[in-house]
């Protein structure tokens, strides 16, 4: 008997050390990578009066490429990084706003403008991603006539989230 209890728990011991092993000499997962085709971008024009016009580009290994136009302290090309997460965290934020569902635009009265309020200014999106590509144009005077803007909150969140994570302020202020 206690021949037999010294053989089983031998045995359970080599199964726990060999399970120990195999555990300790697997990868532990890497988080998803970024597909190779990713690249967003954000575009501000002027309006009537000193709206920052300037184009951000980012791309897959994190490259950021700003061009100031028009009231913008940085004008013309500049480059910058952000890090892997940072891309990361743009990408779920697109996710979040459900972004491949919108409309491509909400400028006239056939986007759900009921009246376009001169002079404002105009935001183009886009992403490309594993294969996919989607844009939207986004004019700012598109108002409710009561002068709320008509347009998803997701979509202006995610304007400005591009702008915080880039950290955009350095070039434009």
């Amino acid at each position: 008997m206690i021949r037999l209890q010294r053989t089983l728990l031998s045995l359970a011991l080599l199964v726990t050390i060999s399970a120990c092993r195999s555990l300790s000499s697997t990868p532990s997962p890497e988080p998803q990578d970024i597909p190779p085709d990713t690249i967003i971008t954000l575009e501000r024009t002027i309006c009537f009066g000193t709206c920052p016009a300037y184009k951000l580009t980012i791309s897959a290994d994190g490259a950021v490429v700003f061009t100031g136009e028009d009231y913008v302290r940085e004008k013309g090309t500049v480059h910058g990084n952000i890090s892997k997460d940072q891309l990361k965290q743009l990408i779920s934020e697109f996710t979040k706003s459900q972004y491949f569902s919108l409309r491509d635009s909400y400028i006239s009265e056939e986007d759900g403008c009921p009246e376009s309020w001169t002079d404002s200014p105009t935001v183009t999106t886009s992403i490309r991603i594993n294969g996919q590509y989607k844009s939207i144009v986004h004019y700012l005077g598109c108002q409710e006539n009561n002068g709320e803007s008509v347009f998803p909150k997701e979509l202006k969140d995610l304007e400005d989230t591009i702008d915080e994570i880039i950290g955009t302020r350095k070039w434009i202020q």
